[in-house]
């Protein structure tokens, strides 16, 4: 009797990566991802160059944990990759003292007394003179914080789950999703596939499996935008870290010159919903006058850079109403999405979740804020 296990992962993106990397050396199992495009294509919510890492959390210390394991499994991957995925820059989140997203960075630090730095405005205007701060405002420099390599990150997660045996299938796009007993049956073109459990890590084509999550999840048009820098020096990694910036509703993120000639700012859920229903066929322009006066808000808080961004990049991100992921199980398959524009630092831990609901098997890390009858719809909150 064959007591081994077949288990699938549909969607090699960011956290599908992680999950088939985790499943190939998983005892009694056999891996199997499936791409419906080719591997490290550019459709996913994961490219653009960098991400940022960070443990001094502002979206609340319960997900502190979460990333002490995630760096665990970064360094593993590099290190068994042979490649430099995650620079420790240190990450600066600045804001106002009094705001509630500062005070749970706070929270976050000493709840778990992470390696970290707190800076007065002064403090920070003569360690960055390229940014501006203003008197009221403060900073904590995380320093196990830094930038990941996406695309780098995905590649070798894969690689490794194919060293260990996994099969992985590109250009196969599925149609649906079924059971047949105790088993799911994977239909696409090219046919029917048999297999005891499913991961679905699709992101945003993910209710397109799993029906049952269509109402709790939105699809997000993310826009990263790269800016050329007066003074190329003071944005080194030796002299700027990655950083978190929040001023009276403005939220933007980056990394320091990365690239030679520019540096990284960009916002987040600014920039609206899909049009088309079909991602991969959606036009990646956007509101050019939308794009200079984000470049000019910018510019107020980082007098260092050109106000006009020269570059910019569009990606899809699938959203819950709380932000917190998706992670659970509907019946064989489990569905792992709503990383929310924070899920990439995030995303070893959660493929690693997501293989031991697939398995059965106990993890401490889980929340059931993951659950999905813990979400509501998000259009329904929205309007509330």
């Amino acid at each position: 009797m064959n007591l081994r296990k077949k288990i699938a992962v549909i969607g090699l993106g960011s956290t599908g990566s992680m999950a088939l990397w985790q499943l190939s050396r998983t005892p009694g199992v056999d891996a199997i991802g499936i791409e419906q495009f080719g591997i490290g294509h550019g459709y996913g919510a994961y490219t653009g160059e960098s991400r940022l890492f960070r443990t001094a959390y502002h979206e609340g210390a319960t997900y502190v944990p979460l990333l002490q394991r995630s760096k665990e499994l970064w360094t593993e991957l590099g290190a068994l990759s042979g490649r430099i995925l995650l620079h420790n820059f240190g990450v600066l989140s600045t804001g106002r003292e009094q705001e509630p997203a500062f005070q749970r960075l706070i929270e976050s630090v000493q709840q778990y007394d992470l390696p970290h730095e707190r800076l007065n405005a002064e403090q920070m205007r003569t360690r960055y003179p390229a940014m501006d701060f203003q008197d009221d405002e403060a900073g904590v420099l995380d320093l196990q914080g830094g930038a990941l390599r996406p695309e780098s990150s995905v590649l070798s997660a894969i690689e490794l789950a194919t060293r260990n045996g996994a099969q992985v299938y590109e250009h196969h796009k599925i149609l649906g999703i079924t059971h047949n007993h105790d088993q799911v049956v994977i239909h696409s073109p090219e046919g029917d596939l048999e297999v005891d459990k499913v991961i679905v890590t699709c992101g945003a084509w993910s209710n397109e499996l799993v029906p049952e999550i269509a109402e709790l999840i939105e699809v997000r048009r993310l826009l990263l935008t790269w800016f050329q820098p007066e003074n190329l020096a003071d944005f080194q990694p030796k002299r700027m870290p990655c950083f978190i910036r929040d001023r009276d509703d403005f939220h933007i993120f980056g990394a320091p010159c990365v690239d030679g000639y520019s540096v990284k700012i960009a916002g987040l859920d600014l920039w609206g919903v899909p049009v088309d229903p079909h991602i991969e066929d959606e036009d990646p322009r956007v509101n050019r006058d939308a794009v200079s006066e984000f470049g000019r808000k910018v510019h107020e808080l980082f007098p260092g850079v050109r106000p006009e961004p020269n570059r910019y990049s569009v990606h899809y991100d699938t959203y819950t109403a709380s932000k917190a992921p998706i992670i659970d199980a509907v019946g064989n398959v489990v569905v792992l999405t709503g990383g929310s524009g924070h899920g990439f630092k995030l995303a070893p831990a959660y493929g690693e979740l997501a293989v031991k609901l697939a398995t059965q098997a106990a993890n401490p890390l889980y929340s059931e804020e993951f659950s999905i009858a813990k979400h509501t719809p998000i259009h329904a909150t929205m309007m509330g």
